[in-house]
């Protein structure tokens, strides 16, 4: 077996019951038996991993190439698979964190969205706005995911437009 599968499964058992910030490369090397080295031959550091890890088993099966409501309900559908180890994951407000992992993609699809339909994509208040769009799908997620998730993702999805920023929605009903 390949050791990236190794470290992604000791990580997803890890996930499920600590949260990212709170697991450590050498607690994940030790319990493999591995060399620090080895673990930076495949990995930058922990969120490079958690990065693998949301590659291979939850967007695998989302197309990169889907509008950001697909993806917000196929990425969701995914997590049902593993939603405390998600949600783990979620906790982190580091930079390389797989929250702001997630809210890049989310960003990047709504703004290609918005280019295919020619509307603006740069300026301040777009900006903001889909800053704050992507931190309430995150936040959603978060709150779906420790909820138990109730709600079909197609329900959550819709408690998502309907908490849309205003500058965002005002422009998709003209």
């Amino acid at each position: 077996m390949k050791i990236e599968f190794f470290l992604e499964s000791t990580l997803m058992n890890e996930l499920k019951i600590k949260s990212i910030d709170n697991i450590h490369v050498k607690d994940l090397i030790e319990e493999l038996g591995i060399c620090k080295g080895t673990f930076y031959k495949y990995y930058q550091d922990k969120y490079d991993l958690v990065v693998h890890v949301f590659e291979n088993k939850f967007y695998r099966n989302v197309a990169s190439e889907t509008s950001w409501e697909n993806f917000v309900v196929g990425s969701m559908k995914a997590f049902r698979t593993a939603p405390d180890a998600v949600y783990n994951a979620f906790l982190s407000n580091d930079i390389n964190s797989i929250a702001h992992y997630h809210k890049e993609r989310i960003k990047k699809l709504f703004l290609a969205e918005r280019a295919a339909n020619k509307l603006p994509v740069e300026g301040i208040e777009i900006e903001y706005a889909v800053n704050i769009l992507t931190y309430l799908i995150n936040e959603t997620t978060l709150a779906w995911l420790k909820g138990g998730c109730m709600e079909t993702e197609e329900e959550a999805l819709a408690m998502i437009k309907r908490l849309m920023p205003y500058a965002i929605v005002e422009e998709k009903m003209t």
